[in-house]
């Protein structure tokens, strides 16, 4: 037995030559023969793929040509429907303006004076005319403070608003110099805002949305939704205004069931028949209307009530094509020269678009 320092040797495994060398062999594995995509396969899926993507762009395409062809028939209806509506301004002007002689009168024309409501045809379509001579308004520098105010009132204001807003155009229409305390506090207001009132006559019928209590609701009216959910346009006070009448009169033939209803005594019963009776004939006379309706009319009434009219008249011309739900409207007022002049016409103003 040795002893002290001890060599580490191999042992019992036995000389190096004998120890066994583990070899470790990565296992291979194959795909069955099914399995291995066909290169076939994947050209028919990328072609797939690519027509899938065409078809995409393909309806895509068609979605929007077919808006852009929408579009495009709708531009061409809409300036074809203008074009009968510029035709039915026209008509009416000639109708006005140009009337036939003394011994063609009888002979049948598209309107006659005192008619509120006519229709020209033309080849492709019609116009829809409203023909209102000025006098049917009521005239914001003649129309007595009353009469604003019922009007007002028709519109759907409560009576203390109506009266309101009539003191305030009359303040806006009246001379400067009231001291009242109604007026300084409408001139408070003003100096508030920024801007003084006129205290002269209006010089447009616009120009009364400047006064305190018009707004745009009441002059222009307002879109509602029906029971039916149909959009349908509520009555604005501005159709029924003018600058141009002169008159704080109102004409029987022309005045609206809301203007009629401006004078003192008249009534929505009385009103709703002056208008049922004048589309069978306009009338010649206040005496005429009387004997036609087989009433009296009242006392009050009387002094504000005409059948004469002024040289100024609106007209509203709804274009409409046949086979089509594209509507054009265009107003105009326009004022009839005296015979004898070089222009038989004038037009004061033009409105596309409206929606009267």
């Amino acid at each position: 037995m040795e002893t002290g320092k001890r060599k580490l040797g191999i042992g019992n495994w036995g000389p190096l030559s004998q120890v066994s060398i583990f070899h470790f062999q990565v296992p291979s594995f194959s795909y069955p023969e099914s399995r291995i995509p066909h290169p076939a396969g994947v050209a028919l899926l990328a072609v797939m793929s690519a027509v899938s993507v065409l078809v995409l762009v393909a309806l895509a395409f068609s979605s929007s040509v077919q808006l852009e062809t929408r579009t495009a028939i709708y531009r061409k209806e809409a300036t074809q429907a203008y074009a009968l509506a510029v035709g039915g301004i026209q008509a009416a002007l000639l109708e006005i303006a140009y009337p036939p002689p003394s011994d063609q009168q009888d002979k049948p024309r598209a309107w006659k004076e005192g008619q509120r409501l006519a229709q020209v045809s033309f080849g492709q379509g019609k116009a829809l005319l409203e023909i209102v001579n000025e006098t049917g308004k009521l005239d914001l520098n003649s129309a007595r403070l009353e009469q604003l105010g019922r009007l007002f009132e028709a519109r759907g204001l409560a009576s203390k608003e109506a009266t309101q807003l009539a003191a305030a155009i009359n303040h806006w229409r009246s001379p400067p110099g009231s001291d009242d305390e109604e007026s300084e506090a409408l001139e408070a207001y003003y100096r508030a805002v920024g801007y003084r009132p006129a205290h002269q006559a209006f010089a447009s019928v616009e120009e009364v949305l400047r006064v305190r209590g018009m707004s745009r609701d009441i002059f222009y009216g307002t879109a509602v939704v029906s029971r039916e959910r149909r959009i349908q346009s509520e009555y604005g006070v501005g159709q029924d205004l003018t600058i141009y009448s002169g008159s704080p009169q109102v004409n029987v033939n022309y005045a609206s069931e809301a203007a009629l209803r401006s004078v003192p005594e008249v009534g929505v019963e009385l009103a709703q028949a002056i208008v049922r009776e004048r589309k069978n004939e306009p009338f010649k006379s206040l005496d005429d209307m009387t004997q036609r309706l087989a009433a009296s009319l009242p006392d009050e009434a009387v002094p504000s009530l005409t059948t004469d009219t002024c040289d100024t008249f609106s007209i509203v011309s709804v274009g409409e094509l046949n086979g089509s739900r594209v509507r054009r409207t265009i107003k105009a007022v326009v004022q009839v020269m005296p015979q004898g002049t070089n222009q038989h016409h004038r037009i004061i103003a033009w409105y596309d678009d409206v929606t009267e």
